[in-house]
């Protein structure tokens, strides 16, 4: 089975990269006003350190380590969305990453709130390609509620420090 890491295609992308956020404040300091609103309540999570790296949680790409379809089919299943989103995403080979600038980020469940890093090649990413039991449990806690999920709820992030050129990474829609 091929593992590969994905990312959603932003709307509005200049150019061929994915760039960490505050590498974007200079670039286009209008596109980072509007994914900075994506932290409105929880701007703490941009000033997380990532110890590994030396660095801050917004000088990484974020990138998802399982296929998102599995992600929202859970939460069209449990009734939580309507219907699997249509957007594009990329599909990113883990072998394009620099290991020493590619970690891992672990959050426990509820009430632990203990998070850990790991390098990317300590980590089996066979692993990683099933929804953690944590977030089924997140999302089981919002049904009926009317309350949209953080999609990405626990499960593992791979945080690369770098820019990812999107010429050579393959465009998907789901």
């Amino acid at each position: 089975m091929s593992v590969y890491f994905y990312h959603g295609v932003p709307n509005d992308l200049e150019g061929d990269a994915l760039l960490p956020l505050s590498d974007l404040h200079v670039i286009r300091p209008d596109l980072h006003a509007e994914y900075v609103r994506k932290y409105e309540g929880r701007e703490e999570v941009m000033q997380r350190r990532v110890p590994l790296l030396d660095c801050l949680w917004n000088d990484v790409v974020q990138l998802l380590p399982l296929h998102p379809q599995k992600v929202f089919q859970l939460q069209v299943d449990l009734g939580l969305i309507d219907k699997v989103p249509s957007y594009k995403i990329f599909e990113i080979d883990p072998a394009m990453l620099d290991p020493e600038k590619t970690v891992v980020f672990f959050k426990d469940a509820p009430g632990e709130q203990s998070t850990w890093f790991k390098w990317l090649s300590d980590v089996d990413l066979e692993s990683l390609q099933t929804i953690p039991p944590a977030t089924i449990a997140y999302y089981k806690t919002l049904v009926g509620t009317g309350e949209l999920p953080f999609n990405y709820q626990f499960i593992p992030h791979i945080l690369y420090k770098g820019v990812i050129d999107t010429t050579l990474v393959r465009q998907i829609v789901l």
